[in-house]
């Protein structure tokens, strides 16, 4: 019942149903608790997210306590620790835990508002019952390589940009690029196309620098979402094609040769 199989019992869908409907109500009362004009439903919102919560560390340790039967992690404390260890598994633990933390964090501090809003982790707890957060992960591996050195050349740019901003304009507004780490709040905006206008350069060199950058940033920017969407038809074709011409119903992967 607790692990989403192709061909679910009316008990399981009903378990899976619950668990989803769960989750969408706890999220949700997370958000509604940022709003201040509701702030005198705060009670309810603390009741509801209990309730949740209790559910959540329930299906939690009932997982943990039945991973066991699940070959691939094997019986025993080792076989339980590996699961705990999987990443689905710390989504959920990740779900449960600012929960029982809040308590003992001051209510005024950054870490207390930060516990609140990791609350929402447990939107990735959709991951196990959608095939698409899987897609996703795939993707992301598959493409790992290729991200990682668009974003090495991103770094780059950011940091040549920055120093070369600092070097013409720190002289006609030495508060504003007061130093290279400072230019690079200049950089990235720029460079992503944001231009937030708080900072922007006023000699005609900077200018030139400005208009540069931004041309180059629009290319490599650009870079990751096609590395992505090529990965994206890739993983989507592999999944879809089979050697008989069929596909299975339930996850779209090959199916075997009769």
């Amino acid at each position: 019942m607790l692990e989403p199989g192709e061909q679910a019992s009316p008990w399981e869908q009903v378990f899976d149903f619950t668990v989803l409907l769960m989750i969408l109500i706890s999220v949700s009362v997370v958000v509604l608790q940022s709003m201040p004009d509701l702030a005198e439903y705060d009670g309810v919102f603390a009741q509801i997210e209990a309730y949740a919560v209790y559910f959540f560390t329930a299906e939690y340790v009932a997982r943990l306590w039945t991973c066991a039967e699940i070959e691939q992690y094997g019986g025993g404390w080792r076989g339980r620790l590996r699961y705990a260890m999987s990443p689905m598994a710390v989504v959920d633990l990740a779900a449960i835990l600012p929960f029982y933390l809040m308590p003992f964090a001051d209510s005024n501090t950054v870490v207390f508002r930060l516990l609140r809003v990791f609350r929402l982790v447990r939107v990735l707890k959709f991951g196990r019952y959608h095939s698409s957060i899987g897609l996703l992960g795939r993707v992301l591996l598959s493409r790992r390589e290729e991200l990682l050195v668009s974003l090495a050349l991103v770094m780059a740019l950011v940091v040549i940009t920055s120093t070369l901003m600092y070097a013409v304009e720190h002289d006609a507004q030495p508060k504003v690029f007061s130093s290279i780490p400072a230019s690079m709040w200049w950089g990235i905006v720029t460079l992503t196309t944001v231009g937030y206008g708080d900072v922007y350069p006023v000699t005609a060199l900077g200018k030139v620098v400005a208009g540069i950058s931004v041309l180059m940033g629009v290319g490599l920017f650009a870079l990751p979402a096609g590395i992505l969407a090529s990965g994206f038809a890739e993983e989507l074709a592999r999944s879809k094609k089979a050697p008989c011409g069929k596909s299975c119903p339930h996850c779209g992967k090959e199916l075997p040769d009769a």
